[in-house]
């Protein structure tokens, strides 16, 4: 059988004198998938700007906003590089024009975060700020984003590569409140809250106890989390969104709950939407005053 070129096709000629199609020659592992570049410039981008925030989410699965932005001045070693507002907009894929220096930021610490975990002698030699007891509990929940080809851990160059729609990652996306999911819980959880804790005998105090034993990450939002129950404070919809994870798995294990935390999610927005509630119906001052009153009530004689 020889191989001749027909119409500048390659094709093989076997004992018969039917035309056999070569085979093809093998894809560079250097380009990137030809799926992806059989799509039209635009397709590609905006392709790229989805998956971009796809691997932002899974980035802050364990790790809150500020934390991320605290990585970022640890592994740059300067401050101000990566701000809790552009995380924002990056992960709801309202950039339209991605900053370099940003892209810089969560490549470094995606890449010292690997070298923390995985081969620490080598971060003096990556010229990152020093390590405190509170970065090291930030680091210990963040997991990095590694190429599936090799489990490198990912730098700016492939975030930008992503960002283009030139690589793609086989990530599981986690499951995110979407704007209208987190309007309505965010009207409705600290009273839920403050109701079921009720309903359990608790009483305020050892229920603030209990929830900041159980709660997941930073003090802060343990205590954000008890304001909100007790009427001193309420959740935007965004803070509900970046927090839902910690704030279920906290009232799952205080209240005994059976459900996990997106259950636990669906069964509240249900309620909301069965009642019709407008957003905040119950403001955290009106529960507060309630609260207090009801402590300053006497005891009813028979």
């Amino acid at each position: 059988m020889g191989c001749q070129t027909q119409s500048n096709r390659p094709y093989c000629v076997n004992r018969y004198r039917l035309p056999v199609p070569a085979a093809a020659s093998p894809w560079p592992a250097f380009l990137p998938e030809e799926t992806l570049l059989q799509l039209s410039g635009a397709e590609r981008r905006e392709a790229g700007r989805l998956h971009f925030s796809e691997a932002l989410l899974f980035l802050l699965r364990h790790v809150s906003h500020p934390q991320l932005s605290e990585l970022a001045d640890w592994a740059c070693n300067e401050p101000g590089n990566l701000h809790t507002s552009q995380i924002s907009h990056m992960r709801n894929n309202k950039v339209r024009m991605l900053g370099t220096k940003a892209v810089d930021a969560l490549g470094r610490i995606n890449q010292a975060a690997w070298v923390h975990r995985h081969q620490p002698e080598l971060l003096k030699r990556l010229g990152t700020a020093a390590l405190t007891p509170r970065l090291e509990g930030i680091l210990a929940a963040y997991q990095p984003l590694v190429d599936p080809t090799n489990q490198a851990p990912i730098g700016a160059g492939e975030l930008m590569a992503i960002y283009l729609g030139y690589l793609r990652l086989p990530i599981e996306i986690p499951r995110s409140l979407t704007t209208e999911e987190a309007e309505l819980l965010s009207g409705l959880i600290g009273e839920w809250l403050d109701g079921q804790i009720s309903q359990r005998g608790l009483g305020f105090r050892e229920a603030a106890r209990r929830l900041q034993e159980a709660w997941e990450g930073e003090r802060a939002g343990a205590e954000r989390l008890v304001r909100v129950i007790g009427g001193m404070d309420d959740y935007s919809p965004r803070q509900l969104t970046e927090e839902w994870e910690r704030i279920s798995a906290a009232a799952i294990e205080v209240l005994a709950l059976e459900q996990g935390p997106w259950e636990l999610a669906d069964a509240l927005l249900e309620l909301a939407r069965e009642q019709k509630r407008p957003v905040a119906t119950v403001t955290p001052i009106a529960r507060a005053r309630r609260r207090r009153s009801t402590a300053k009530e006497p005891p009813k004689e028979d």
